[in-house]
């Protein structure tokens, strides 16, 4: 329930900005995953995305998130781009505890740190990492974080296929463990449109 009133809100919030950028579908053998980006330059000054996405597992687990990401200057000869932002998570864990439900929410804060080979521009790789500690946890949790590691090559402008692994941890306030909703190695595609 709480899962689908954040994703309707999200909607309703990321709807005024009309028209499409990426979207960004990957699968593991146990999971689904599935975000949708957009410009926010008409909201925010500089280089920015407004994202909105979901995950499901077989664990019957789910996470919604929104989020926005400033992105440093594309310009640098190095090849690196740093950007900084933040999200919202909303997740369900089914049975960290048999019999149990945990839902949890937090807000966190974080970024991502991506290098494009100079000598193969198609190619990059990238270090996401998001956190958020007690006083932005909320419902069963005290802390939560979220990171990746993923290597992408674009194949035709536009279109990008990637490898990640990725992690999703909360820190559970009844048992004082973290509890991985989600973590993996998936394949995805990126489109932009």
């Amino acid at each position: 329930m709480v899962f689908r009133r954040f994703f309707t809100i999200s909607l309703l919030m990321t709807s005024s900005l009309a028209f499409a950028d990426m979207l960004d579908v990957s699968l593991n053998n146990n999971a689904a995953a599935f975000k949708y980006s957009t410009s926010a330059g008409a909201a925010v000054q500089g280089s920015s995305d407004i994202s909105i996405g979901g995950l499901y597992n077989d664990n019957m687990n789910n996470l919604g998130e929104v989020g926005m990401l400033v992105k440093g200057d594309d310009a640098d000869a190095s090849g690196a781009t740093l950007a900084v932002g933040v999200k919202g998570l909303v997740g369900m864990i089914k049975d960290y505890q048999p019999g149990t439900t945990q839902n949890v929410a937090a807000i966190v804060i974080g970024g991502e740190l991506s290098y494009a080979f100079p000598a193969a521009k198609q190619l990059s790789v990238a270090l996401d990492y998001f956190a958020g500690p007690k006083i932005t946890a909320f419902g069963d949790c005290n802390r939560a974080n979220q990171w990746a590691l993923h290597a992408d090559y674009e194949v035709s402008p536009g279109t990008k296929v990637y490898v990640e692994y990725r992690e999703v941890n909360f820190g559970i306030v009844s048992t004082g463990q973290t509890a991985k909703l989600d973590g993996g190695t998936y394949m995805g595609v990126k489109l932009t449109f």
